[in-house]
């Protein structure tokens, strides 16, 4: 499998932020974000067999974290490796992904117990049918970045998808943190205008930022 690193750290994001973690980049995604700070260089590209993770990752392992967060890039590109690796891993599974991918989820679904995912502009039906897998899991989540003037229609969607499956699901607007292509962070008016829209319709709506990047941690 493809790594770009491995650390032991804190979750910055959703609702399980400030939960100790130990941390399996994953390297490659299947698109493009603009505000990605997650971006891949061939020189960050390392090849791991199943083994060698679980040899790394024991001293924080030892440290009783929370979970492991499987993220990226995009885990689920990866399939084949995830398929041998999440089995073995000693700590429940928490998956970060952008929600594209529903075929491979299904492939690793029995070994996910928290699951993150990204709704991202053009992948309405993927994303349904990937959420459609994870309404009844207690640890899932949905995530939208927020960037500065937002596309409305992509709040309706969640908004419309979500109800029918799962309206108590937890919904995370997390405003952008400014990065690479994206230079302005979300503007006080499109935060009040998201959550009002989303909280009409789904009761945990909640807005959290990177926490991480404020105190300085991976």
């Amino acid at each position: 499998m493809h790594i770009k690193e491995m650390f032991y750290s804190f979750q910055g994001e959703g609702p399980w932020v400030g939960y100790p973690q130990i941390f399996i980049r994953f390297y490659g995604c299947n698109i493009h974000c603009a505000y990605c700070d997650e971006p891949d260089f061939v020189e960050q590209r390392h090849n791991y067999t199943s083994e060698k993770v679980l040899e790394e990752i024991q001293p924080w392992v030892a440290k009783k974290p929370h979970s492991i967060s499987i993220t990226g890039g995009e885990p689920l590109i990866q399939v084949a490796a995830l398929k041998d690796l999440l089995p073995q891993l000693p700590l429940p599974v928490y998956l970060e992904t952008n929600g594209t991918l529903p075929k491979h989820l299904a492939e690793v679904l029995p070994w996910i117990t928290y699951a993150s995912v990204d709704y991202k502009t053009g992948f309405q039906a993927e994303f349904t049918d990937f959420m459609a897998q994870l309404k009844d899991l207690p640890g899932a989540f949905v995530k939208y970045v927020l960037v500065r003037d937002f596309p409305i229609q992509d709040i309706q969607n969640i908004v419309k998808i979500m109800s029918a499956l799962n309206p108590a699901m937890p919904f995370v607007i997390q405003p952008v943190t400014p990065f690479a292509e994206v230079k302005h962070k979300a503007k006080p008016e499109d935060i009040l205008r998201a959550y009002t829209l989303a909280s009409k319709h789904l009761s945990d709506v909640r807005i959290i930022p990177q926490t991480h990047k404020f105190i300085g941690i991976r």
